[in-house]
């Protein structure tokens, strides 16, 4: 298995202690400062990207949404804040310490310049943007009125109208009937009380009363004068029932015109107040959003300013910050799964080449007893070696 390493960075001691001691008390300060701003920035990054991720994969399933959410967060709050802070401690030593020395330190930091500057702009821009979209996207859009409450009463006003003005209509009706059937009724009798006398001349006529023709045609002209005016009487009734079924039905429409009107009103009122509650929230969800803009944008600025002044604070008392190479152990981990891979391996290993009939591999052949370093030796060999020097000790005697 491979050795692991890892570096350790290590300050060396002040040489300057005219500045070390002046900027001592606060240096911490700033450090813990610029930390606490990355985290917030961190903070608004991770909210942006959640909810980029949450309106594009809306369509998903909540579990993979979530998952690849909480993925992409981690990688960009990572990316921008973790790797960002060690780019700007490179770029501020580079050029507090003088590095620049030939056109190789200046290529590579011109690179380390430029990818530091598109993480900076892209952190502001995530975490600025990121928060003020927090607090606007909370407030409801679309919020409508509900008319369903005044739409149920105006039916039932409406419907109360029609029984209303149905009523009316009947009494109406009712009315004109009695008014024509006894003015029917009086023209009627008197046509027939004509009639009658018509008769009773008519038969004085045939008797040879001459006289009574002249009576005779009286009456006839009285009852055609009595049918005229029955037949003008009826139409006049019948207009007059005109003229009100007209004015009731225009009241009617009137009465219901009304309680439309009274809807439309009430519905256009509702719908004002709700306008105006949601400009409300919007205008206060814009106040905070872009209060707090301000406040994150300021955080990652000063985080920028926090980082470089460690660095200026470094130069300024003579601390260099030194990197090691020290041996890591591997992770218990790395270890299991190393181990884990190496059985399977001899296992199914000895058994394909018992069935090929190979020799077995000494490298993978299991280990009876204790592993002895190769530098030590074992029984076997000790006792080798023993004999070896018992023979030369003869050899030599003789």
């Amino acid at each position: 298995m491979s050795k692991q390493f890892k570096l350790k960075a290590k300050e060396t001691e002040a040489t300057n202690s005219d500045f070390y001691n002046l900027f001592r008390p606060i240096a911490p300060s700033i450090d813990v400062i610029g930390k606490v701003a990355q985290v917030i920035s961190g903070l608004t990054e991770a909210i942006t990207i959640w909810y980029i991720t949450q309106s594009e994969m809306a369509g998903a399933s909540k579990f993979l949404s979530i998952v690849v959410s909480i993925f992409a967060m981690l990688l960009v709050v990572a990316l921008l804040e973790l790797g960002g802070r060690k780019f700007l401690q490179v770029l501020t030593r580079a050029l507090v310490w003088k590095r620049l020395k030939n056109a190789w330190y200046i290529g590579l930091f011109s690179i380390v310049m430029l990818i530091t500057i598109g993480m900076g702009v892209l952190s502001f821009r995530l975490s600025t943007n990121g928060i003020n979209h927090a607090f606007v996207s909370n407030v409801p859009v679309g919020t409508t009125f509900d008319d369903s409450a005044l739409k149920s009463e105006y039916r039932s006003s409406v419907k109360d109208i029609h029984a209303r003005f149905n009523n009316d209509l009947q009494i109406i009706k009712e009315n004109q009937k009695e008014v024509v059937s006894s003015t029917t009724a009086d023209f009627d009798a008197r046509i027939n009380s004509a009639n009658q006398k018509v008769n009773s001349y008519d038969k004085k006529v045939s008797q040879g009363l001459k006289w009574a023709k002249s009576q005779g045609d009286k009456y006839r002209k009285k009852v055609n004068t009595l049918e005229t005016e029955k037949a003008a009487a009826i139409l006049g009734l019948q207009t007059t029932y005109s003229k009100k079924l007209d004015k009731w039905q225009s009241k009617k429409d009137k009465a219901v015109a009304a309680e439309k009107t009274t809807l439309k009103s009430a519905v256009a009122k509702g719908e004002l107040s709700v306008s105006k509650v949601q400009d409300s929230k919007f205008k206060n969800a814009t106040f905070w959003g872009g209060l707090f803009s301000f406040f994150v944008g300021f955080s990652v600025i000063l985080a920028f300013v926090c980082i470089i002044s460690v660095e200026v604070y470094r130069r300024g008392a003579g601390i260099e910050v030194e990197y090691e190479e020290e041996e890591e152990n591997a992770p218990m981990l790395l270890l299991f799964w190393k181990g884990l891979t190496g059985r399977v391996d001899a296992f199914f290993r000895s058994r394909v080449e018992r069935f090929a009939q190979v020799p077995p591999s000494r490298n993978v052949a299991p280990r009876i007893g204790f592993d002895y370093p190769s530098a030590l030796p074992t029984n076997e060999t000790a006792g080798d070696e023993t004999a070896a020097l018992r023979d030369r000790h003869v050899h030599d005697v003789t």
